[in-house]
């Protein structure tokens, strides 16, 4: 045990936007990643009374949910049992489709990550969660990698742990993608990494293991640079991205030759990071798209979209998972490639997404994070 069990705790986790390199990242290239300020926020507090009980207030969900620690216990092992056997290939990839399944989980994989003593103690008090977003759910904005490392970091907090120590972060940082392999199937960690650390981000593997580095934010690209929300997409995120491995093993020659001409674009964005400009920036934008327009993730009416962009001398893409049909993909990044910020508006009927890139991380926000 680190230190006493805590009575509450206040943080906020931020969303996250991909500007580079997404799907091609889960099989060893870089990507390009941003924190941006549209914040989770998350309380949670111990309590002596309801002892054995997780109380849930998810208000964006329009949920009040009560379950005892077994249950959510118990939750959490049908979940990593089922993603053990889709992982061994048995089955096809299935997500818990109860609304408030990646919380409960979350919370699962948090007692499951302390020591059985410190969750032990935990377990014997009450635990209230009350979850508020301003992350849109299936934007491709982070919203279950910021639930997974809110609920995480609030939980383990709680049992004591000292937030600001390098391994705690880690800890966080594994149990959360853990929760996201529940939920996703074969999450890169990239998502959780990011919003974790926050900031601009330049992300490889290697030896196994994410390595995320801070890029240059240079003057031009808040201006330049705006997210566009296109609409939830008609699949989830493990769904597509399933669909991209299944075209990998299908045809690996072709799909390494995507996922290598997505890294060459990641190169060039972070080059027009450093000593570019927004043309840079959206000539590397304009050759991530057209790679992930043949590995499938971006549907017709969505390239439409892009195109309209194009004509009017900018660049676009699809920021996260995609999606295989339909209207929509979740959120777009457009570069505008030196025209004014606000000719953006109206150029693809598309509604813009204000958020500042480049965030803060995790941030406990109450007096307890001080003595943490």
């Amino acid at each position: 045990m680190t230190g006493d069990v805590a009575s509450a705790v206040r943080l906020s986790v931020p969303g996250k936007v991909i500007l580079m390199g997404e799907h091609a990242a889960v099989y060893g290239r870089p990507a390009v990643v941003a924190a941006v300020d549209l914040r989770l926020a998350v309380e949670a507090r111990c309590s002596s009374t309801d002892v054995g009980r997780v109380r849930l207030d998810l208000p964006d969900l329009d949920l009040q949910e009560e379950h005892t620690w077994r249950a959510l216990e118990d939750f959490t092992n049908r979940a990593r049992s089922r993603w053990g056997r889709f992982e061994a290939g048995d089955v096809s990839f299935k997500p818990a489709d109860d609304r408030s399944a990646l919380v409960r989980i979350a919370v699962g994989e948090a007692a499951a990550s302390l020591p059985p003593a410190v969750s032990e103690q935990l377990r014997r008090r009450g635990l209230e969660l009350r979850l508020r977003s301003q992350v849109p759910v299936g934007a491709g904005l982070g919203s279950s990698a910021a639930a997974a490392v809110g609920v995480v970091a609030a939980v383990r907090a709680l049992a004591g742990k000292r937030v600001r120590s390098r391994n705690e972060l880690a800890a966080i940082e594994a149990a959360a993608l853990e929760v996201e392999r529940r939920q996703h199937g074969f999450p890169s960690g990239i998502d959780s990494g990011t919003v974790l650390r926050g900031g601009v981000l330049l992300v490889r593997r290697e030896e196994g293991e994410l390595r995320f580095d801070d890029l240059p934010r240079p003057e031009w690209l808040p201006g330049a640079v705006r997210i566009l929300d296109s609409g939830t997409p008609g699949q989830t995120t493990g769904a597509v991205v399933t669909a991209v491995r299944r075209r990998y093993d299908d045809e690996p020659e072709r799909t390494t030759a995507v996922f290598d001409r997505i890294g060459a674009a990641v190169e060039s964005f972070r080059a027009a990071l450093g000593d570019g400009g927004p043309r840079d920036a959206a000539a590397a934008i304009a050759d991530g798209h057209r790679a992930l327009v043949e590995l499938g993730v971006v549907p017709p009416a969505v390239a439409q979209r892009i195109a309209s962009v194009e004509a009017a001398g900018g660049a676009a893409k699809i920021s996260g998972a995609g999606a295989l049909e339909g209207e929509s993909a979740g959120a777009l990044i457009c570069v505008l490639s030196g025209r004014p910020e606000e000719t953006v508006d109206g150029i693809s009927d598309l509604e813009p997404v204000n958020a500042a890139i480049g965030a803060d991380g995790l941030r406990f926000e109450s007096p307890i994070a001080d003595r943490l």
